[in-house]
């Protein structure tokens, strides 16, 4: 097994939220739902997937009913125990929850589908993080991710990001923008099949890359 560290800033953040965090509502529900019900279409009940930045394991939970298994990992240990506590009220017995790095590699792998939500955007070495999940990623399977690209917002924006991480309000985001991360996923060897977007917001691309057969 393989352990490194590549999100920003320390775990501790992430730790120091969680409960806060567990209790945000979805900002857009609609979207929330739609995006479910792509990544749904494009699962198997024997499928064995895997989700890194799983937060506190609601979309993990959500998704388990139509696949086989799922390993959910997140470097906040905060937010896994709540994961946890989520997965024993639901009396779920398909996912498994475990703190691990963004670009940790399992032994479990590969799995049939890899997910990565809210999540490129908070690491430091996106490429380092990519070519972990095409090494765990079977070959034909799929990644799927959603992420916030603020490389193509407005610089007001990124500023107003920037001073919120300085405040101590928000983590370090790593400044993506759309033509960026399609590049990275062909270059650690992912194929493109889809990009869209769900809700009014623009800067998050919901994107299906698979691994060459």
């Amino acid at each position: 097994m393989n352990t490194a560290t590549t999100y920003t800033g320390a775990s501790s953040f992430w730790d120091k939220i969680a409960a806060k965090y567990a209790k945000k509502p979805v900002a857009d529900p609609a979207a929330y739902e739609a995006k479910l019900s792509r990544v749904r279409a494009l699962l198997r009940a024997e499928d064995r997937v895997l989700e890194i930045g799983c937060g506190t394991g609601s979309t993990a939970l959500r998704l388990a009913p139509a696949v086989a298994e799922i390993t959910a990992t997140d470097i906040s240990r905060g937010m896994i125990a709540i994961a946890e506590k989520k997965r024993v009220a639901a009396s779920n017995a398909n996912v498994t929850f475990r703190q691990a790095a963004a670009d940790e590699q399992l032994d479990e792998a590969p799995f049939d589908v890899v997910t990565a939500f809210s999540l490129l955007h908070l690491v430091d070495d996106v490429p380092a993080v990519l070519d972990a999940v095409f090494k765990q990623t079977r070959p034909g399977g799929l990644f799927v991710s959603k992420t916030v690209c603020l490389g193509d917002a407005h610089a007001g924006v990124r500023l107003f990001v920037r001073a919120l991480h300085f405040l101590g309000f928000a983590p370090r985001v790593t400044v993506l923008s759309k033509d960026y991360l399609r590049e990275a996923l062909v270059a650690a060897g992912f194929e493109l099949l889809e990009s869209r977007h769900f809700g009014k917001g623009r800067l998050n691309p919901f994107i299906i890359a698979q691994r060459p057969t």
